[in-house]
């Protein structure tokens, strides 16, 4: 699977994992724990209103005052439709900005410095799935993620090391050899999987 065919398929998974959160689930708990699913979903919302305005050449500033117009409302719990709507907003832009001509050859300007958009991407697909697996875990959606997904992203994070020396991501958490590769994607960002 291509890398645009990847965030699609992320995307597809986050939303679907979106739309089936019940009301009464907007406020519970995840496996990112400083997080509930209304923040989870927020800041992947943010994340994919961001692609857009950098993909397009704007520096951090400008995209923020972008972002900021974009950004009708604050999360909070009682907003949970409306932050889905929010969510298909911003994912349908995010995968229209990616999928333009030339969009993978570009540079962003990321607060790390510049930043090819090949990686930039790279870690968009990291996130969605990893919180796909966050949301789902919190929500108690049972269909896995696809294995076309999951496996490439895993492989990604071997070669990435220990993804904890970022200091956004907890020690990797120890699974059997013979453990799912979502468990052991999961693993490797701190989540323990069971």
């Amino acid at each position: 699977m291509d890398e645009l065919a990847m965030l699609q398929s992320g995307l597809r998974e986050f939303g679907v994992r979106v739309h089936a959160i019940d009301p009464d689930q907007w406020g519970a708990p995840t496996p990112a724990t400083e997080w509930s699913v209304t923040d989870l979903v927020g800041h992947v919302v943010d994340e994919h209103r961001w692609a857009p305005p950098l993909l397009h050449g704007h520096d951090l500033d400008a995209a923020a005052k972008i972002v900021e117009g974009v950004a009708s409302t604050r999360h909070d719990v009682s907003m949970g439709s409306d932050l889905a709507a929010e969510w298909d907003d911003a994912a349908t832009a995010s995968v229209e900005a990616f999928g333009e001509p030339g969009a993978l050859d570009r540079t962003v300007s990321l607060s790390r410095g510049p930043t090819p958009v090949r990686d930039y991407l790279g870690e968009m697909i990291l996130d969605l799935t990893v919180h796909a697996w966050d949301l789902g875990k919190a929500i108690g959606y049972s269909e896995p993620l696809p294995e076309d997904l999951v496996r490439p992203v895993y492989q990604d994070v071997v070669e990435m090391g220990d993804l904890s020396s970022s200091g956004v991501f907890h020690a990797p958490v120890d699974v059997p050899d013979d453990a799912p590769v979502i468990d052991k994607l999961v693993a490797a960002t701190g989540r323990d999987p069971r």
